[in-house]
């Protein structure tokens, strides 16, 4: 059975960065459908999205990436979900085409991208913790039993990387790491200036903190 593959790229104020990940997109023919889920922009995220060609839903207020993903799920078809950032750099065709083959033909469940030989930064730290990927590919009814399974698993902030990791252990999932050679991104403290960046950054760690106690407290209740 032919299998319909979406791209789901929550965004933020990406105005500047999302173009030059959707172009790429694009051009990958295993890529049935894209959407831009803008995330409360207060720049022109939509619009430069709109322009590119791709279908854009649109959240009024900034509810954060968990919220923008599992919104993007429950508002598309797909038999399988590919999760980028908008704020990519060095994105290939054979990067997108590499995280979905293997779901395409059932060798994985979930593939995770990993930046390699890119920038020092972001390789590092993806290195130290690859379970935090926004890189993902993803078959339908991993999230569907994930929501099914809690209710409120939407507001967990940054969180969407370790619930995906955490489920994926829980579900017992085939996942593959797929690298992703010369691929980073824009880091937070260059979009926003340094103070404004870290600060966006700690309350980046704060929610994947809260959201793996959540989780595991959830877990162990059980």
């Amino acid at each position: 059975m032919c299998k319909k593959v979406v791209c789901l790229i929550p965004a933020y104020n990406e105005e500047k960065r999302i173009g030059a990940v959707l172009s790429v997109v694009k051009k990958c023919e295993l890529v049935d459908e894209i959407f831009v889920i803008d995330d409360g922009s207060e720049d022109k995220t939509a619009e430069v999205a709109a322009k590119n060609g791709v279908s854009v839903l649109r959240l009024e207020k900034n509810r954060g990436k968990s919220y923008a993903i599992f919104y993007g799920v429950e508002n598309t078809e797909g038999d399988i979900i590919l999760m980028l950032d908008a704020d990519l750099v060095n994105l290939k065709v054979e990067d997108v085409e590499n995280l979905i083959r293997p779901l395409l033909e059932d060798q994985a469940d979930m593939t995770i991208g990993i930046f390699s030989d890119g920038r020092f930064s972001t390789d590092l730290a993806q290195k130290i913790s690859p379970f935090l990927s926004g890189q993902r590919g993803i078959k339908r009814w991993v999230f569907e039993k994930i929501l099914e399974s809690r209710e409120d698993i939407k507001d967990l902030g940054y969180a969407i990387e370790i619930i995906l990791t955490e489920y994926a252990k829980k579900f017992n999932l085939r996942v593959l790491t797929v690298p992703l050679p010369k691929v980073s991104h824009v880091m937070k403290e260059e979009k926003l200036g340094f103070i404004k960046g870290a600060q966006h950054r700690m309350k980046m760690y704060s929610d994947i903190i809260k959201g793996y106690v959540n989780l595991k407290k959830s877990r162990d209740g059980q």
